[in-house]
């Protein structure tokens, strides 16, 4: 799995991306949420981050955290968490080349996973910031045990790669548009497709 993962990350400007203006901020106040993080050894601290870094793309790289109480913020990173989460929002690491990882975000949990990352990019001369995303099946058996495995999809062709994933409810996958990737409505179908595998069992942090 971290082979594939460490493979389409490396080609993310290859695949599925959105684009928009990217400027600089001016500095501000830090606004912490309260927030966790798993450790590497799959230990859960738990204390506040700090969601409004300066570059909005250092959350796919680091967080800024603090236990509750007194204290300064300090960085954490890959090499002390595996993942972490905050107002809703939950990170999780996967290799990024031989030497380094990031975070990637999961916008769907449940049978399929859904993530996010978004990295530094530039069109036409000018500094953007684009994203790819991946899909995950956990819940798939041993015939399709390829769809457990972290992908990547292509914008182009993004609703026939999504239907292997899907076919068991094809009416959550039909209305999604051929030819036009729209994150909010891939989103929607993938939730509406874990909806027919629900338990009662709490999701994962991580």
């Amino acid at each position: 799995m971290r082979k594939s993962i460490l493979a389409f990350l490396i080609v993310a400007t290859a695949i599925s991306s959105y684009a928009q203006p990217r400027g600089k901020k001016p500095v501000m106040a830090p606004i912490l949420a309260d927030g966790y993080y798993i450790g590497n050894k799959g230990d859960t601290v738990k204390g506040e981050i700090q969601t409004n870094p300066d570059d909005e793309l250092d959350l796919y790289k680091s967080i800024m955290f603090k236990k509750k109480g007194p204290g300064k913020l300090a960085v954490v990173d890959s090499r002390k968490a595996k993942g972490y989460g905050f107002s809703g929002r939950h990170f999780t690491m996967v290799p990024y080349d031989s030497e380094s990882n990031v975070y990637i975000e999961r916008l769907v949990d449940g049978r399929l996973k859904f993530y996010e990352f978004r990295y530094p990019d530039k069109k036409n001369g000018e500094e953007i910031i684009s994203a790819s995303y991946y899909v995950q099946d956990s819940g798939a058996d041993d015939k399709e045990a390829e769809l457990r495995e972290l992908k990547p999809l292509n914008n182009n062709f993004y609703k026939k790669e999504l239907k292997p994933y899907m076919k068991a409810q094809p009416m959550t996958w039909n209305d999604l548009d051929k030819f036009t990737f729209v994150r909010a409505q891939v989103v929607n179908a993938i939730k509406e497709f874990n909806k027919f595998y629900e338990t009662t069992a709490p999701a994962a942090e991580d």
